[in-house]
């Protein structure tokens, strides 16, 4: 009896055991179930951060494209409108404006004040959108010393078309009269037409004498500011 009851308690004691184990393991493998369903979570979540930051940075980097897109096309345009203006608009030949031609010269005045509007307008672009102060600084220069050029070149235009108005006016009166045209009368035209002719030398001798003085400061502001356009465009 004293063995069998022995016997028993330690079948029970290994039962009870074995029990105890079977449990230990079953709520391990429960645990290692949630363990691994929460790191699949973890990596499901990192995985969409992840798509999510590369397109955010994506986008980012298409923004910062389309800006550098902009601010190229706005330097572009404005180097193109500057030398437009003092190379084409501004390109005046005094020698060739005479009695029979001189209303060219408001034709001449009003492509001029257009194309220094639209230098204004392509600068107002730059301004807008290129953050650069040098660049900016340099390209407010050379409006400066172009619109200088342009004001010189302006004022001996309008000088020269009053000039030659008038003595197309002589000219003409000149030879409506002449058949019974007193001498005091032909004195005071031909006296006109010196005038005329003097204040028209005055006018050329001014263009020639100035021009270049004008139109070097008007030419290296446009050549920095080029330069500089340059750089900044290479190095973005």
């Amino acid at each position: 009896m004293i063995v069998l009851q022995i016997i028993t308690i330690l079948i029970a004691a290994f039962l009870l055991f074995y029990a105890q184990q079977k449990g230990k393991n079953l709520a391990e493998k429960s645990d290692i179930g949630k363990i691994t369903e929460i790191v699949e979570d973890i990596k499901t979540e990192n995985a969409r951060e992840i798509e999510l930051l590369k397109a955010n940075l994506a986008l980012l980097n298409d923004k910062e494209k389309l800006i550098f897109y902009e601010e190229k096309e706005s330097i572009i345009l404005f180097f193109s409108q500057l030398n437009t203006w003092i190379w084409d608009s501004l390109n005046i030949y005094m020698h060739e404006y005479n009695p029979t031609n001189f209303s060219d010269i408001s034709q001449k005045l009003i492509i001029m004040r257009d194309s220094y509007s639209k230098t204004n307008v392509a600068f107002s672009k730059v301004r807008l959108i290129v953050n650069n102060d040098e660049l900016t600084k340099a390209g407010l220069e050379a409006i400066t010393k172009t619109l200088d050029l342009h004001h010189f070149r302006e004022g001996l235009l309008k000088r020269l078309s009053t000039n030659l108005s008038f003595g197309k006016v002589f000219v003409d009166q000149m030879i409506k009269d002449s058949s019974g045209m007193k001498n005091e009368l032909r004195d005071f035209y031909i006296g006109q037409a010196k005038e005329s002719d003097d204040e028209k030398q005055a006018i050329m001798d001014e263009y020639f004498g100035r021009n270049m003085e004008k139109f070097n400061p008007a030419n290296d502001a446009v050549n920095a500011f080029m330069v500089l356009a340059k750089k900044y465009l290479r190095d973005n």
